[in-house]
């Protein structure tokens, strides 16, 4: 099957155009993904840089209200009474969304905290009490930097970040530090839910030193991941963002994508294929429409006729190698030249359609006498006409030669038979003397014969005034019953010698009037009637009768004979034509009888013709019917 579809190298093409196609698909759907990548990323970081803000945000709202408190202080220069932090620090933790509580500690001793509730614990609070926390809020006052640790263990419980500031007042005298405890999950649960709604995971971690210490959100493993890492410093304190996408890059996307990559590559490959079999196809039916147009080209050519192919429009479409040598042009110098080149004198394929005998005209500009025979080529798309030329210059001059032959033997012969003739009359009428009954049989054969030869001679010397034209006929007006009992009167006696009756319809309109020339008719009947008598049996019967067929008068002459074998009938009215030459030269005739019927019968503007009997035959011809009164 793979061998009748395609070729070798088609087959290979298509194995490449798969092999590409699927590159093709497996680089979009690469493509596709790291694009997903991309956007994922890009979302990533904008979510990322929101939650970094939000951190940010979140707490150092609270811490900016801790810096206003030590900025009241400072403007106290320390000599704030107990009233006012009560006033001050429960306004200040409402503001605060995420404080827990804020401490005062002057001289490093926390002597006041709100709220109290739940605080309790740590008033009084020494911070040089506290081994693990002394040194770092050491290193602070040193400093003289506000800083944010934790998460811390708290003296009054729990786990809190607490944001220490270092009071100095305005004449550098050390006066205290202001504590603030945050309530960090608050702030956790704020990132958690703004991460969730941006579609990321997120988790947080602190710097210690120079090592990241533990996670304070989210899942450890996220810092092992390829995800994006922010840095953010809130109040000293160092920590470490990490962001990925909630949702990762799966592969249905990627298989939907290809998916529809092969469906189009498939689509593609059964487009090419198409294309290879339409293209196999039109090369074979090509390669058998050259196989025939050389097949039809040897045929023309191997023609002993010359042909000429025109197109719808009349241009010269195609010669043969006989109208070549016929014409003495060569193809490429004829072809696309209009038909009316090759004739002598202008003419129309309609006038050409019935065929002619005219003059082309060769290269040179000599004429050639042809016989032209036309066909239409019936295509709906192409249409054209084939000329048939037949060089007929060789035919017309044997003809020519045949027929000055014919009458030069013809009217040589009859002066001499004339003359046998007369002195056989002679013989056989007793003139010389009484001739013996033995002698007197052979002059009746003898004289038999010469009228055999008289009449041959008669009918030749006719068929050739007939060919040539040289005939001339006096058509008058007569009755046709007349004429056939005229026809039955001069027949009557070979009839009645052969022992045949010969009878003439009863019934013939006695109105019906021919134009004819009158000895010729009777040469017509003379012809068929003889033929007729001599093919019937003994005691036979030969019937004449006229029909009217609107406006023309059939005359019919029919017999009871063995009638015309079938595959002679195209021949029947052909010269020197007979359908058994043994039995024409026993009953008598020359071959030309018909012959001149329909000469004679067509120069008077009729139709001669042969209807087969089932028993016998019927010699017809047709004659238009005139109106004038008949002269005879």
């Amino acid at each position: 099957m793979a061998t009748t579809l395609f070729s070798r190298w088609q087959w290979l093409l298509l194995t490449l155009l798969l092999l590409l196609f699927t590159l093709c698909t497996e680089y979009l759907v690469f493509q596709d993904r790291q694009r997903q990548q991309q956007v994922q990323l890009r979302h990533v970081a904008a979510a990322a840089a929101e939650l970094r803000a939000l951190l940010e945000t979140e707490v150092n709202s609270s811490l900016y209200l801790s810096q206003g408190l030590v900025a009241y202080i400072q403007a106290s220069h320390g000599q704030v009474r107990d009233e006012e932090f009560a006033f001050l620090l429960p306004n200040l933790v409402a503001q605060g969304r995420h404080i827990r509580n804020i401490g005062l500690a002057p001289g490093n001793r926390i002597s006041m905290i709100y709220p109290l509730l739940g605080n309790e614990k740590a008033l009084g609070l020494y911070y040089p009490d506290l081994a693990e926390q002394w040194p770092d809020i050491a290193a602070l006052i040193q400093q003289r930097k506000p800083l944010l640790v934790g998460p811390v263990q708290l003296t009054q419980g729990g786990v809190g970040f607490i944001h220490r500031i270092p009071v100095f007042l305005p004449d550098e005298r050390y006066w205290g530090i202001v504590s603030t405890v945050l309530d960090i999950e608050s702030v956790w649960g704020l990132l958690r839910q703004q991460a969730q709604a941006a579609g990321v995971k997120v988790a947080l971690r602190r710097l210690a030193g120079q090592h990241w210490a533990e996670v304070l959100v989210g899942e450890p493993e996220l810092f092992l991941q390829d995800a994006m890492l922010f840095d953010l410093t809130v109040s000293g304190a160092k920590w470490q963002l990490a962001a990925v996408s909630a949702e990762t890059v799966t592969l249905a996307a990627g298989w939907s994508l290809r998916l529809l990559g092969w469906l189009i590559s498939l689509l593609l490959l059964s487009l090419v294929a198409t294309i290879f079999i339409a293209n196999s196809r039109l090369a074979v039916t090509a390669s058998a429409r050259e196989q025939s147009e050389a097949y039809a080209s040897t045929v023309l050519d191997n023609v002993a006729d010359a042909i000429v192919v025109l197109d719808r429009f009349g241009r010269i479409e195609k010669i043969n190698k006989a109208a070549q040598s016929l014409l003495g042009y060569q193809a490429h110098a004829i072809i696309g030249q209009p038909y009316t080149r090759l004739f002598a004198n202008s003419c129309t394929l309609d006038e050409l359609a019935g065929g002619a005998e005219l003059d082309v005209l060769q290269h040179n500009g000599q004429p050639v006498l042809v016989e032209l025979m036309l066909s239409h080529i019936r295509e709906a798309e192409q249409g054209g006409t084939v000329l048939l030329l037949r060089d007929i210059r060789e035919r017309k001059r044997v003809e020519r030669l045949k027929n000055e032959f014919v009458s030069t033997v013809s009217h040589e012969l009859r002066t001499p038979l004339t003359a046998i003739r007369g002195a056989l009359g002679l013989l056989a009428g007793g003139a010389v003397g009484a001739v013996p009954q033995s002698q007197q049989q052979l002059l009746e054969i003898a004289r038999q014969n010469c009228e055999q030869l008289s009449m041959l001679i008669n009918d030749i010397l006719d068929i050739e005034k007939l060919t040539a034209g040289k005939m001339l006929l006096q058509l008058q007006p007569y009755a046709v019953k007349s004429l056939l009992l005229e026809a039955k009167n001069r027949n009557l006696p070979l009839a009645q010698q052969k022992g045949v009756s010969l009878t003439v319809q009863p019934d013939v309109n006695p109105e019906l009037t021919v134009k004819v020339d009158d000895s010729r008719l009777q040469q017509v009947f003379a012809n068929l009637l003889a033929n007729a008598i001599r093919f019937s049996p003994p005691q036979g019967e030969v019937r004449l009768q006229a029909l009217q067929l609107g406006n023309k008068v059939r005359i019919q002459v029919l017999d009871q004979g063995p009638g015309v074998p079938a595959d002679f009938i195209p021949r029947l009215f052909q010269k020197f034509s007979q359908a058994d030459s043994s039995d024409s030269r026993q009953l008598g005739g020359t071959g030309l009888g018909l012959a001149i019927c329909k000469e004679l019968i067509e120069r008077m503007g009729g139709d001669i013709g042969y209807q087969p009997l089932t028993q016998g035959a019927c010699f017809y011809f047709d004659l238009a019917i005139t109106e004038s009164g008949p002269d005879a």
